[in-house]
């Protein structure tokens, strides 16, 4: 009996081998590649030989499920060459373990594909990864992206990574991916590192939420233009990333609702790195943590009337806290063409901590534009000069303990806050906060151990699952 029951589940053992075996196909050219697309079948898995393969191709199924993705990989990661374009159309398809060199970038258009231990390198296109507007659930992770040198030969259109959307709850996920050594522009707009943008990029996008999450990427020296990542879509999650020695910010260009929470941004060395500018309502910045920024920590935009800027409301300005940055907060941030905006209103500034042991501006009103019904409440200034310091702006030593990978503890003699929301319950390295809550970004502990700082190690196609 037991001999017969070994024999049966060795049967099926050797059947489903087998049936893996049948569908693991290898291609040697893009056009044996395009030929077993469109034959593939859920689970259908194409190895993509060690080699170049150029020649503008559309790889079209509608194969892939869920469980059972079409996968094409690099037999051997790294040493499958893409040297021009390709676009993945339909469902469920999975790019893994490439090299995108000479023309090589992708386009994506379908539902649930992915883009995984990738590494592009110096592609001379202008875009190098595209998800097209009605797509849905697209992953991009672990992923290397790495001296664009041709945004030095362009005016413009020259995004890293473009994603357009339509507000319409694509949940879009970007992780893991290193970002590096990214050039500055030919001239000023159009090389943004990260765009996600709404189709037609209306200046303010109608009601609906995109629901899409860019979290826990490294952007080292990434300096294209002033805009790192561009938010111009609504109710996105940007959470978990590192910035350091970066030209520019994460900017919410257009849109509503979007949420900015848990990020480092280390200036170092680079005078125009920045922090969080923000225009649109809803927007929340909360639980983050600036440090030698050369510009400013968070930015906040008068509005203009022919809405190229949409005037802040309704933003929550939460439990961060900001050390040596230039100019660490900027109320009323105007375009040259429009000096005198419509000032951020009903806004709550609360449990954050302004410091600076360089005599560096704290709280800035840009032309003394003064925001309307605002709600400012244990916030701590202390170091520099602050504008017409609010009630609810207590000029105190925060006594916070600088250590030699710049992260700036809080101590016991650091100020607490009973400030609460949805946002207070949690602090910067995910410690849940108790009823004597520390204002700024770290909750007050006895243990001290960074693990959300992200590295090169961390992040990319060698980092392990």
């Amino acid at each position: 009996m037991y001999f017969i029951k070994f024999s049966i589940t060795t049967f099926f053992v050797l059947n489903y081998m087998i049936g893996i075996a049948q569908t693991s196909i290898e291609v040697k050219l893009f056009a044996e590649l395009k030929n077993a697309i469109s034959n593939s079948k859920p689970g259908t898995e194409i190895l993509l030989a060690d080699g170049s393969f150029s020649g503008q191709t559309l790889l079209s199924s509608k194969a892939g499920t869920a469980k059972n993705p079409v996968v094409i990989r690099a037999k051997n990661q790294g040493k499958a060459i893409i040297e021009s374009e390709i676009k993945i159309q339909g469902d469920y398809i999975s790019l893994i373990g490439c090299k995108f060199e000479k023309g090589g970038c992708v386009i994506f258009e379908g539902t649930g594909c992915r883009l995984s231990r990738c590494t592009f390198s110096d592609s001379k296109a202008l875009k190098w990864v595209r998800i097209s507007a009605g797509s849905m659930n697209m992953e991009i992770d672990h992923n290397l992206f790495e001296n664009k040198t041709n945004n030095r030969d362009f005016e413009k259109n020259c995004q890293l990574m473009q994603i357009i959307v339509r507000n319409q709850n694509e949940q879009h996920r970007v992780h893991h991916n290193l970002f590096q050594n990214i050039p500055q522009g030919k001239s000023g707009n159009g090389f943004e590192t990260l765009q996600l943008i709404t189709e037609n990029n209306p200046f303010d996008p109608p009601a609906g939420d995109c629901n899409s999450i860019i979290e826990n990427n490294l952007f080292l020296r990434c300096n294209g233009e002033s805009e790192i990542i561009s938010v111009k879509s609504n109710g996105n999650i940007l959470r978990g990333n590192t910035f350091r020695d970066c030209k520019g910010g994460l900017v919410l260009r257009h849109g509503d609702n979007n949420n900015v929470t848990q990020n480092f941004f280390f200036g170092e060395n680079e005078s125009g790195s920045g922090g969080v500018r923000l225009q649109g309502t809803g927007q929340v910045v909360a639980n983050n943590y600036f440090f030698s920024l050369g510009q400013y920590g968070v930015g906040m935009m008068d509005g203009t009337p022919d809405d190229l800027y949409i005037r802040v409301e309704r933003a929550q300005i939460l439990f961060n806290t900001f050390v040596n940055c230039a100019k660490t907060m900027e109320i009323g941030l105007n375009h040259s063409s429009h000096p005198n905006g419509t000032p951020p209103k009903d806004c709550t500034i609360a449990g954050n901590i302004f410091y600076t042991e360089k005599n560096h501006a704290l709280i800035q009103f840009v032309q003394n534009d003064q925001p309307e019904n605002w709600k400012w409440q244990d916030n701590i200034a202390f170091g520099g000069s602050a504008d017409n310091i609010a009630e609810g702006i207590l000029n105190q030593n925060p006594n916070l303990d600088l250590d030699e990978n710049h992260i700036a503890w809080p101590t016991s003699s650091t100020p607490q806050s009973k400030f609460t929301n949805e946002w207070s319950g949690t602090d910067l390295l995910g410690k849940i906060r108790n009823t004597k809550t520390t204002v700024g970004a770290i909750q007050l502990s006895s243990e001290r151990k960074i693990t959300r700082v992200l590295t090169e190690g961390m992040v990319g196609p060698e980092k392990s699952f």
